[in-house]
């Protein structure tokens, strides 16, 4: 199987994985007891309205037919990229995330970009002088930060620069429909939590690929014919070395979609986090299918891109896929 091959099949297995969950939270919302009905309206005129008035009202909602044939028509709109309209209020879907998703993606893709530059940067420094004091240093650190949860993290950052040294807000006191440039303003915190997780990980992960690719016969080759070990390190070891790191830094990428919610509180960010919160408290079955499908197809694409990155990078891939 050719290279071409082979990305087609993680393609079809990449769109076999999004349905599967797709299906997975549409039915894990639908065990639930109650409906969005229930959620939203108070207790007191639950108490008050008839049952008829109740089953006209569920008709009126489209929550009344059997749970198979909403998820039928689900998967026909989504085939089509219309992801509903939002069951109590009525508002399209897509218009209600839409703030939401575009503001957890400038802080996503920030510290997309960010992480892995300085994980290269820090990794690099390290080697070029190993055991040494830097090294050492950047070691102990990086550990020390990967060893701590994110909302530790973030906490801690919120005393030192919005409490000691009052620089950066503790909380984002802004609307979701604030614009992009406002959003910036505020997310130095929130950027700084996640990309000291990031860095972490990616940095150990790194260091270990550069120490044993520099040990390699290529590199010792180029040492002998006079490079410097700044230019060994980073025309030699270094793309051989960024083969392992991609899918873990593929991981955290989709991750800053998928499973920032906890940053996003911390915060108060007007991100996606709050908006899927509030969608599964009032069983907004449509909003929260697209929220996960958004954030599946963020780990879905990522590893794909990774792949495909790999097959590029590495030649023992490209071998095996010939094979």
């Amino acid at each position: 199987m050719g290279a071409t091959g082979l990305a087609l099949r993680r393609l079809a297995a990449s769109l076999l994985v999004l349905l599967l969950v797709s299906a997975v939270v549409y039915w894990g919302t639908a065990v639930l007891p109650g409906d969005a009905l229930t959620a939203v309206l108070p207790m007191d005129v639950l108490q008050t309205i008839s049952p008829e008035e109740l089953a006209r009202k569920r008709a009126e909602l489209g929550i009344d037919r059997p749970h198979l044939v909403q998820f039928a028509e689900f998967l026909g709109r989504i085939a089509q990229l219309d992801f509903g309209r939002t069951t109590v209020t009525r508002e399209a879907v897509l218009e209600r995330i839409d703030h939401p998703l575009r503001n957890s993606l400038i802080l996503a893709g920030l510290t997309a970009i960010a992480a892995p530059l300085a994980a290269i940067a820090l990794a690099v420094a390290s080697v070029l002088r190993p055991r040494g004091r830097l090294d050492a240093t950047l070691t102990g650190g990086t550990l020390f930060a990967y060893s701590l949860p994110e909302f530790v993290t973030g906490n801690l950052l919120i005393i030192l620069f919005a409490v000691l040294l009052p620089v950066a807000p503790a909380v984002i006191m802004l609307p979701t429909t604030a614009p992009s440039l406002d959003i910036l303003g505020v997310i130095a915190l929130p950027i700084a939590t996640l990309i000291l997780g990031g860095i972490a990980y990616q940095y150990r992960l790194l260091r270990a690929a550069l120490i044993e690719a520099l040990d390699s016969d290529y590199c010792e080759r180029a040492r002998l014919s006079g490079a410097s070990e700044w230019r060994v390190v980073v025309r030699h070891a270094l793309p051989a070395a960024l083969v392992p790191m991609l899918s873990a830094t593929a991981q955290f990428v989709s991750s800053l979609i998928s499973g920032g919610i906890v940053i996003e509180f911390i915060f108060g960010f007007p991100g996606i986090g709050q908006e899927l919160v509030q969608a599964i408290s009032t069983r907004d079955i449509p909003s929260v299918q697209a929220i996960a499908l958004f954030g599946a197809s963020a780990v879905v694409l990522c590893n794909f891109a990774a792949d495909l990155m790999i097959l590029a990078l590495d030649p023992r891939v490209r071998r095996r896929s010939h094979a």
